[in-house]
């Protein structure tokens, strides 16, 4: 997990949005996903090993705090599905009965990242459920590969939910424009080249239709952008 920084970067600016333009944020997300249902935002766990005290949900353990859920049998399910360790969320939230998997960005190579799995046990079962996710072998050995694996697992995740525990789901990809106030060289400033790199992604993973389906991407201007009433 990334030690978060002060003023500037992808989970900064989440949680300054989330703190003091939630409105703005809800507004954004809400055009994204053609709701105007209200969204409910899970709080995030405790973590004193880090400077902000605070940590992020891995894999499915927030289900734990969903009544509305069954942990135990997801938790069954996901043990046969993924290895230990997976993936660490930016957010979660609620809106209409689907669960969002928020994945937030503030400049473009954070969307390139490799696995990082070393054993051959989880390779395998990485290798598995991508082929198990695209119903195809040669792309699923491809998922693996990718420098792009980091939106390729997320995808597996919401696939699993979606056809193994019948729970609807999807990822909320966060783009923030000029989300770097220092290091500003960094800065994205033009949305058409985070949804470039997106696009990029897709084709790469070569997304079908209905992978692409998972995924809802939202810009916020952060020099910008910040204010709405309800």
């Amino acid at each position: 997990m990334a030690k978060m920084a002060l003023g500037y970067g992808s989970e900064y600016q989440l949680l300054r949005y989330l703190g003091h333009h939630r409105n703005f944020l809800d507004s954004k997300i809400k055009d994204a996903t053609k709701s105007d249902s209200p969204i409910e935002w899970m709080d995030y766990p405790v973590n004193h090993s880090r400077n902000s005290h605070d940590g992020e949900w891995t894999d499915i353990f927030f289900f734990k705090y969903f009544p509305q859920y069954d942990f135990g049998q997801i938790s069954t399910e996901w043990d046969e599905f993924w290895p230990k360790r997976g993936q660490s969320w930016d957010g979660i939230f609620l809106q209409d009965g689907v669960v969002y998997v928020v994945e937030a960005k503030a400049h473009t190579k954070e969307m390139e990242q490799k696995c990082s799995a070393t054993s051959k046990e989880s390779r395998d079962k990485i290798e598995k459920a991508f082929i198990d996710v695209t119903g195809d072998e040669s792309k699923g050995k491809k998922w693996i590969k990718s420098k792009h694996y980091q939106l390729a697992n997320r995808i597996a995740f919401v696939h699993f939910l979606n056809n193994k525990c019948g729970i609807k789901a999807k990822i909320c990809y966060l783009f923030f424009l000029n989300g770097y106030w220092i290091n500003g060289n960094k800065n994205v400033i033009d949305a058409s080249v985070f949804y470039k790199a997106f696009e990029d992604e897709c084709n790469a993973l070569e997304l079908t239709t209905e992978e692409k389906d998972y995924i809802v991407p939202v810009v916020i201007n952060a020099k910008e952008d910040g204010f709405a009433t309800k």
